[in-house]
């Protein structure tokens, strides 16, 4: 899909959907039916994105996609989501975060589809993040920029399954450290956790002997920003990351470069939506179901690095 490469964003009077009274009765019946924010306008669902507090990855899959195409065509009345996402929504007129905590949801309301649906193409437009935060601040890495997003927190009530090893982020830490800034992301605070409990790993301050700057120490400077803006502007300045299914995987994927991804367990691969990252702005994206197998690329993915730093 082609990504609109301007961050600023027209109103095209001429092509705006038109409010029926079709689209007046059906809003009235979401209202009835406990949905105020549902409201159709021509043949989108909503003018309104409520992400319903839902998983942070899902937001990133379908809501910002689709509240980026409604501000094109100039008929995006308002977003709603948790606090802290007004950065995710910077093309927004009404950006109001009303969540402070996420929760899975069934059905999108505002989007009419469901998680792990293939979004819609005629109404799905990621927004060109790198462009709009490339150069909001300088982070002054002397080497190539490497990302590592990892989590560790409870998953389908079973313990932690999609995580990075202890082992695993020492051999990155010895493969990478000479040709790249490696900074590791695994927050336990900033953000707007879930449903499901974080746990500890004990690995950053390992990392941080080992000389890996750790995100949140990093973020000590830039506590002007939002902890997810600030991730924005991290990744618009990175060509490499090495992520785990999830949340931050999504975000990862609306972002130019090269990403290896961790999968161990999780609807992703069932229902082919790696298939659609590849539209959502990553340049090359490699799924792995185990670790082995990412130090086998890993070498390969360096070598390949070097001609896209």
């Amino acid at each position: 899909m082609q990504r609109n490469q301007n961050p600023r964003l027209a109103c095209h009077s001429d092509i705006n959907p038109k409010l029926s009274w079709s689209n007046r009765l059906a809003a009235l019946k979401h209202r009835l039916q406990g949905r105020p924010n549902v409201r159709p306008i021509g043949p989108y669902p909503s003018s309104i994105v409520d992400s319903q507090g839902c998983e942070f990855g899902y937001e990133m899959f379908y809501h910002v996609p689709y509240a980026y195409h409604l501000a094109k065509v100039g008929c995006l009345q308002r977003t709603v989501s948790c606090s802290g996402t007004k950065c995710f929504y910077f093309f927004s007129p009404d950006h109001r975060e009303v969540y402070d905590r996420r929760q899975f949801v069934k059905h999108l309301d505002s989007i009419d589809q469901r998680p792990h649906e293939s979004p819609d193409a005629n109404r799905w437009d990621p927004p060109n993040f790198a462009a709009h935060y490339g150069n909001k601040i300088d982070l002054h890495f002397p080497k190539p920029l490497l990302l590592i997003f990892n989590k560790y927190n409870v998953e389908w009530d079973h313990p932690p399954i999609n995580f990075l090893s202890t082992a695993f982020l020492d051999r990155v830490v010895q493969k990478t450290q000479d040709r790249f800034s490696l900074v590791y992301l695994r927050p336990t605070s900033h953000i707007v956790h879930d449903h499901m409990p974080v746990g500890n790993l004990n690995e950053k301050e390992r990392l941080r002997e080992q000389g890996v700057i750790l995100g949140e120490d990093l973020y000590e400077d830039y506590q002007h920003l939002s902890f997810n803006e600030f991730q924005l502007c991290l990744l618009s300045q990175s060509q490499h990351r090495i992520a785990v299914q999830g949340g931050a995987a999504y975000l990862n994927a609306l972002f130019p470069g090269q990403m290896m991804l961790l999968h161990r367990y999780g609807g992703e691969q069932l229902h082919g939506n790696y298939i659609d990252f590849n539209r959502m702005g990553v340049t090359e994206l490699t799924v792995h179901n185990n670790e082995f197998d990412m130090l086998d690329r890993l070498d390969q993915f360096n070598h390949s690095l070097r001609h896209v730093a």
